[in-house]
């Protein structure tokens, strides 16, 4: 039987983990999927278990959300850590010469080359797949039949020669996906947008926000507590508008620089906004609302 193995970190991504495999396996078969930790039977050694487990595998996903990258252990990055457990599996799975597929999840990006350790950075030369919420149905349908054509209902393990088809048959599902995506893609969100905001501490703003495309650029501002702030590392890919703002506060006689992060995503007539922020004197929780255009 063909195996699939999944790579995620729990803290970020244990959900979409778990509903993928029941995915798969009900495609591919029982025992078909690998997921770390839940899969070993108690008292087996992980560091064996797992070696074992990607030299049998015929295809690695790599399920990246948007704490992938930045999950720390005792204040340093875990990815810069030989024993996290996340970097043995990608960097072996690398090493193997199997299929690797990138899997962003939501609103989560690629990292670039600088920002991994020298094992890992093969990875950021794969064709990524995005899954969402939103298409759950549909994006998992799609990877689902680009696997199907390779291993096959049965699941029956492919040959080396398989297996050099099966990187193809990889690329070509990220390529044709966004190729199918392309031609329905949503229009860029030009103009304003307004959203009544209620933040964790209990006040409530209107908030405004202004984007314009011009060329590849975006430009615009996004007000924080009712003061516009100009868009930095703003972005406009796959359908998503992703940018930051900065903002600064202060306590006694020290001042601090905060970091708002916003995604943004239409649905229907209005902007599905994800919002976080770091840095400042507190961090608090991620938010989602919602903005229509402004009147």
């Amino acid at each position: 039987m063909s195996q699939i193995f999944i790579s995620y970190r729990r803290e970020d991504s244990a959900g979409h983990a778990g509903r993928l495999e029941e995915a798969l396996e009900r495609h591919f078969g029982a025992g078909s999927v690998f997921r770390d930790v839940e899969d070993l039977p108690p008292g087996q050694p992980f560091p064996a278990a797992l070696q074992a487990r990607l030299h049998s595998a015929d295809l690695a996903l790599v399920l990246i959300g948007p704490r992938w990258l930045s999950a720390e252990r005792d204040g340093v990055q875990r990815l810069s850590l030989p024993d996290d457990y996340v970097r043995m599996e990608v960097s072996r799975a690398l090493g193997r010469g199997i299929p690797v597929v990138p899997v962003l999840l939501d609103e989560a990006t690629l990292p670039t080359k600088d920002e991994l350790p020298s094992d890992l950075q093969p990875l950021v030369q794969r064709h990524a797949v995005r899954v969402s919420d939103a298409g759950w149905a549909d994006d998992v349908a799609r990877l689902i039949s680009a696997l199907t054509a390779e291993l096959g209902d049965q699941g029956r393990p492919p040959s080396m020669h398989r297996r050099v088809a099966l990187a193809g048959v990889v690329a070509a599902l990220a390529a044709g996906v966004w190729w199918w995506l392309g031609p329905q893609a949503p229009p860029f969100p030009a103009g304003a947008w307004q959203a009544e905001v209620r933040y964790h501490w209990g006040d409530t703003y209107q908030e405004r926000f202004e984007f314009e495309l011009a060329g590849n650029a975006v430009l615009g501002s996004a007000s924080f507590l009712g003061r516009p702030r100009a868009l930095e590392e703003a972005t406009w890919t796959d359908g998503q508008l992703s940018f930051v703002t900065h903002s600064e506060s202060t306590m006694g006689s020290e001042t601090r620089t905060s970091t708002h992060r916003y995604f943004m995503t239409r649905e229907g007539e209005q902007l599905k906004v994800r919002y976080s922020t770091a840095g400042g004197f507190e961090s608090p929780p991620p938010m989602v609302f919602m903005a229509s255009p402004a009147n």
